[in-house]
């Protein structure tokens, strides 16, 4: 593990208070561009802007959503289709209350890494800078 990833004066805490997914993705993209970590690429979850935001997630846009007190925040890693690995980050919240309470997921930005440990140093990079714990 390169010591980039542990270090928290490298990755300060992004603003999402009052900011779109764009803005948030774009500092994040920041970040990791002035650190050894770069991804290939990283954006927003639903980078096209397709109106079907239930599926693909909010278009870049849109405000980066406020946590109530049970939503949260999951980033994490996943094998790509063809080749590398996938970064998301995903918001989970809960509509409705108990006994029919539903959990709902919303994709908020996915990145690309070529191999598994970049991919695992970008997770917890962008969990300091998310402030996910």
């Amino acid at each position: 593990m390169p010591p980039v990833a542990d270090a928290p004066s490298k990755f300060s805490p992004v603003l999402t208070e009052g900011k779109t997914v764009d803005e948030v993705v774009q500092q994040i993209y920041a970040s990791l561009r002035s650190t050894e970590l770069e991804p290939e690429w990283i954006d927003a979850a639903n980078f096209p802007g397709d109106g079907n935001e239930a599926l693909y997630g909010p278009k870049p846009d849109r405000p980066w959503p406020e946590l109530g007190p049970r939503d949260r925040l999951a980033v994490y890693l996943q094998r790509g289709f063809s080749e590398g690995w996938i970064v998301y980050v995903d918001h989970i919240g809960y509509a409705g209350e108990a006994p029919s309470r539903t959990t709902a997921l919303q994709k908020l930005l996915v990145g690309k890494t070529l191999s598994q440990q970049h991919g695992w140093d970008l997770v917890r990079a962008i969990s300091k800078m998310l402030d996910v714990t």
